[in-house]
């Protein structure tokens, strides 16, 4: 957590307080964690969207690099938003992803690879190595969803 810390992006810092607090949040509830997981999809799919726009625009500044990083770490950190028993009322967690853990486990996997590849093209300046890893991410995003992510609840 400590290197999380270290990164000077908002993105980042806000992940950093969200990991920190997870093992406070299983504490007093699992609707805590599921709020935490679902703010840190929503900037993982911002970051995603941003990036894109970069790669389109053919251009990657230091605010996408930042970007890249935040995603990277929570792609890193994503299994530690998803212990066994934080399944609520409102969460759109499947029991698949405890139930089926090496397939939830190959595509947090396939997520963090692409994530990992965004950084090291944002730090390159290399288009269309962004434009090929956001493609990817998004792709893994949508497979991991379909497998184990399930309907909107009122």
């Amino acid at each position: 957590m400590a290197l999380l810390a270290l990164h000077r992006s908002r993105w980042t810092v806000a992940l950093a307080l969200t990991l920190g607090l997870s093992g406070a949040a299983l504490a007093a509830g699992a609707e805590a964690l599921v709020e935490q997981r679902e703010a840190g999809m929503k900037q993982a799919g911002g970051a995603l969207k941003a990036l894109g726009a970069a790669a389109k625009a053919g251009a990657v500044t230091p605010a996408d690099v930042e970007k890249a990083q935040g995603l990277a770490d929570f792609a890193t950190a994503l299994p530690t938003l998803f212990p066994e028993g934080s399944i609520t009322d409102k969460s759109r967690a499947l029991p698949e992803i405890w139930t089926d853990k090496a397939g939830w486990d190959a595509k947090v996997k396939v997520f963090a690879d692409a994530a990992d590849a965004i950084l090291v093209a944002a730090k390159a300046g290399d288009v269309a190595g962004l434009r090929a890893g956001v493609g990817a991410a998004g792709d893994s995003c949508g497979a991991c969803h379909k497998a184990f992510r399930g309907p909107e609840k009122d």
